[in-house]
């Protein structure tokens, strides 16, 4: 009799943990994994701020980084997924972006991905960062020529700066 009076309770148990188990998943809400790049904002409204160097003025995020635009990418959205995005990852929202600095509010808007998150656009450019940017105000992005189009830093006043910075000093003849 205790043999099944144990297997009784040791069956209500698991029951019980699996209901437990069920409701925190309710509750909590579901996200399925992607293999998408890690957004450069999660759980908050994007901030886009400004700094300067060598090639003028221009957009940064709220940490500092440089903000890109593609120019392959259609009008008023993101062409820029997988290998793309994992490269130059999507400044993305939750909520509506906020201008800092010299950035126009008015320029700030947002376009739905394909893969469901909410990407920050300034003057109808999709916004990015650059993964090899590995610190506040780099722009080792500006020029490149990368998944089928140019990537340029973005000025305040929207448009693309498509001049190149002062070159890093090197030691040694060529």
């Amino acid at each position: 009799m205790s043999g099944r009076r144990s297997g009784r309770h040791s069956v209500a148990g698991r029951v019980g943990a699996l209901i437990a188990v069920a409701i925190l998943l309710v509750s909590c809400g579901s996200t399925s994994p992607t293999a998408r790049s890690t957004p450069t904002a999660t759980g908050t409204a994007a901030q886009v701020n400004t700094t300067s160097d060598s090639l003028g003025v221009f957009l940064v995020d709220g940490s500092g980084r440089t903000l890109y635009m593609f120019d392959a990418d259609p009008e008023g959205t993101s062409g820029c997924y997988d290998a793309c995005a994992a490269a130059w990852p999507p400044l993305t929202t939750s909520g509506d972006p906020t201008a800092a600095g010299d950035a126009d509010q008015k320029e700030l808007t947002t376009a739905t991905r394909t893969d469901g998150t909410t990407q920050v656009l300034y003057a109808g450019h999709a916004l990015y960062t650059y993964a090899q940017d590995t610190a506040p105000g780099q722009t080792t992005g500006q020029g490149l020529t990368q998944q089928g189009g140019m990537w340029w830093v973005l000025g305040v006043d929207g448009s693309p700066i498509k001049t190149q910075g002062a070159a890093p000093s090197t030691t040694g003849s060529s």
